[in-house]
């Protein structure tokens, strides 16, 4: 009996491996496949194949299937592969959150593999262009459970082309139903913008909608939970990546305070970084100090900056927030200037 052990996509064994004539022959290919620079996660096995069986199927990764068939049913038709190099400008890189990805490292998955993934057809009302249009979805639940990633994650980070960022937390991917836009009205990325659009969305878009979950457009900021742009994802634990809020001079904060750190964490974040290097954004390149003295000492001009931008300063980008009440924008100067309980 000998030993392989392989971490390669099926479909690529399937069309990579030859017809076997012994032992020499399995191990060679064997070892050729495993040199691809293609992993999935269904297929990190280790298993015992006698070369004589192997010898007795001329047919090619035929003994594979049986194998795969019987020890791993299911595996096959969910497991995405997952390439450690751009292939195209469509491809979707995950920069963290895979079993055994080191820090640094990228791996790309591409948008033809992406949509052989279960899609569904929502009519939605102008999002992308005037009028009544069709986009085709993936549910984001189903790219996380096609992947590789890491059991102690629960959170997903998305990066755009532009310095923009969304969080998806435990409790809103759960609740909520996001999914990526691969399709609309019938094109893809290559194809985009659609006929009517002034700019490009691509590659990817990630958005969530009231057709899946009533009450979805109620959400503050919800267009937050709509990034289009999208390039980057990571997989992350929400306690890990939320430590930076949670310690030093924001271990204690007041009930407004944890008010303010939950609306900065679902919006603010999108694009600011935030306190001790708290994850976030970086298309507004206003560092998070600057903010906290706008809110300690200039208090009133933060308030009317965040609810109207443009009334201040007439360049300003920030999109913004007039809907913010003055309790919201209590907690969020809570939460910036770190206000201690009992203080």
């Amino acid at each position: 009996m000998v030993m392989y052990t392989i971490g390669v996509a099926p479909r690529l064994l399937f069309s990579r491996l030859t017809p076997f004539d012994g032992e020499r022959r399995w191990a060679r290919d064997l070892a050729r496949v495993a040199r691809s620079r293609v992993i999935s996660r269904a297929t990190h096995l280790r298993f015992y194949m006698p070369p004589a069986v192997i010898s007795d199927f001329g047919r090619r990764g035929r003994v594979l299937g049986i194998f795969l068939t019987i020890f791993c049913p299911g595996t096959l038709a969910t497991s995405l592969p997952v390439m450690t190099e751009r292939a195209s400008p469509f491809d979707l890189e995950i920069s963290a959150g895979l079993e055994h990805q080191t820090e640094g490292q990228s791996f790309f998955v591409s948008w033809n593999d992406i949509i052989t993934l279960p899609t569904s057809e929502l009519e939605i009302q102008g999002e992308f262009v005037p009028g009544k249009q069709t986009i085709t979805i993936v549910m984001l639940k189903d790219l996380w459970g096609s992947l590789p990633v890491d059991a102690a994650h629960d959170t997903l980070i998305a990066y755009c082309t532009d310095g923009y960022f969304s969080i998806y937390q435990p409790g809103f991917l759960a609740t909520q139903k996001p999914f990526i836009v691969v399709r609309i009205n019938g094109a893809g990325p290559d194809e985009w913008p659609p006929e009517g659009l002034d700019f490009n969305p691509g590659p990817f878009v990630i958005s969530v909608s009231d057709k899946l979950v009533p009450g979805t457009q109620d959400i503050l900021d919800v267009g937050h939970k709509r990034p289009w742009g999208v390039n980057n994802v990571q997989f992350v634990s929400l306690a890990e990546i939320m430590a930076p809020a949670r310690s030093g001079p924001w271990a204690n904060l007041s009930k407004r305070g944890e008010d303010g750190r939950e609306l900065w964490i679902n919006s603010c974040s999108s694009c600011h970084e935030g306190p001790q290097g708290l994850s976030g954004g970086n298309k507004s390149q206003r560092p998070f100090p600057i903010l906290a003295v706008h809110a300690q000492h200039n208090e009133d001009f933060f308030r009317q900056y965040v609810r109207d931008p443009k009334s201040l300063v007439p360049s300003a980008t920030m999109e913004p927030h007039p809907h913010y009440s003055d309790e919201q924008l209590d907690a969020l100067v809570a939460f910036i200037t770190a206000e201690q309980s009992g203080g």
